[in-house]
C-alpha cells in the first residue's frame, strides 16, 4: 500500500512544496517506519539532525538517532505508521513544515500500543533531496490533557499500573477525578512487578528494609523509618522488594491531573 502511494505521488506538480513535503519526507518516513528500513529512515535526516520529543530528551547526530531507530524496530512486532503535512513553507534550500502523525503498534510482548502526535520540522537540502534537521514531534493526546486539564494518569500505559502487574500488593481504596489512592502491603520478602508512577505523595505506615530496581538495571538498597514522607514528580519505571524482616507498609496518592516534569 504504501509502495502504491509513494508511485502515486510521482505525478504531483514539484511546485506545489506542501505535496512535496508530503511525498518526499511524510510519505517515505511511514514507509521506512512500518517496514523497519533503518538505512531509509536515517536517509531523511541530516547528520547534525536533532529530534525532541515531548517527554524525554534531545536525541542529537545521526547516530544518536540510529540507536533510537534501532530500539524502536527491536521492540515491536508491528509498526503501521501514516503521516499527513498540513503546511510546509520554503524557503530557497530550507523548509518548515507542521503536520500529524499517527502510529498503532503491537509489541513483542504482544500488547497494543497507539499515538498520534503533532510534527514541527526544519529542513535542508542536502544534494538533491530534503532532509530534516530538527524532528519536533508533541503527543497530540497529552497536549489535550494539559489543555483541558484532564486525567493524566488514564493517558499511561495501562498495563504497567502498579495494581495491574501486581495487585497482591498494590490495592485501590480511593479513586476519584483527581487523586488514585493505593494501599501497598510488602511482607517480608515479597516485590512487585516492572511498574510505572507519574506524580506521587507517599506516607510510610510501617518501614524496613527495602531494594529498588531500576528500569536500568539499577539496583539501591534502602533502610526507610516509619512515618517516612516524600513526593515524586517524574515518571518512574521501577520495581521494588521488601528485603528485610518486618512487614512494609504504604500509603500512595497519585495526583491524576499533575503532570510530570521532565527530567
Amino acid at each position: 500500500m504504501c509502495l502504491t502511494l509513494l508511485a502515486n505521488c510521482s505525478s504531483i506538480p514539484k511546485d506545489n512544496f506542501k505535496e512535496t513535503y508530503q511525498r518526499e519526507i511524510c510519505d517515505k518516513y511511514s514507509l521506512y517506519a512500518n517496514s523497519k528500513d533503518l538505512n531509509g529512515s536515517l536517509s531523511l535526516y541530516a547528520d547534525d539532525a536533532i529530534v525532541n520529543g515531548s517527554a524525554v530528551e534531545p536525541i542529537v547526530g545521526i547516530e544518536a538517532i540510529k540507536g533510537n531507530f534501532i530500539q524502536w524496530h527491536e521492540s515491536t512486532e508491528k509498526i503501521n505508521h501514516s503521516a499527513t503535512v498540513i503546511s510546509a513553507k520554503k524557503f530557497g534550500d530550507e523548509a518548515f513544515a507542521y503536520g500529524v502523525w499517527k502510529v498503532d503498534q503491537v509489541m513483542k510482548d504482544g500488547s497494543k500500543r497507539e499515538e498520534t502526535c503533532h510534527l514541527s520540522t526544519h529542513n535542508i537540502i542536502v544534494g538533491n533531496s530534503w532532509k530534516m534537521t530538527i524532528d519536533h514531534t508533541n503527543d497530540a493526546d497529552f497536549f489535550e490533557s494539559r489543555r483541558k486539564k484532564e486525567d493524566y494518569i488514564s493517558k499511561l500505559d495501562k498495563s504497567m499500573l502498579p495494581e495491574v502487574v501486581s495487585p497482591d500488593v498494590y490495592k485501590v481504596i480511593v479513586e476519584n477525578d483527581d487523586v488514585k489512592v493505593l494501599e501497598v502491603t510488602f511482607a517480608p520478602g515479597q516485590g512487585d512487578n516492572m511498574h510505572e508512577h507519574g506524580v506521587i505523595t507517599y506516607y510510610g505506615i510501617k518501614g524496613g528494609k527495602l531494594q529498588n530496581t531500576l528500569a536500568d538495571g539499577t539496583v539501591q538498597e534502602m533502610d526507610v523509618p516509619d512515618g517516612f514522607v516524600g513526593h515524586g514528580n517524574k515518571i518512574v519505571k521501577h520495581q521494588m522488594k521488601n528485603i528485610g524482616d518486618d512487614t512494609v507498609k504504604v500509603i500512595i496518592v497519585d495526583h491524576k491531573k499533575l503532570m510530570p516534569i521532565k527530567e
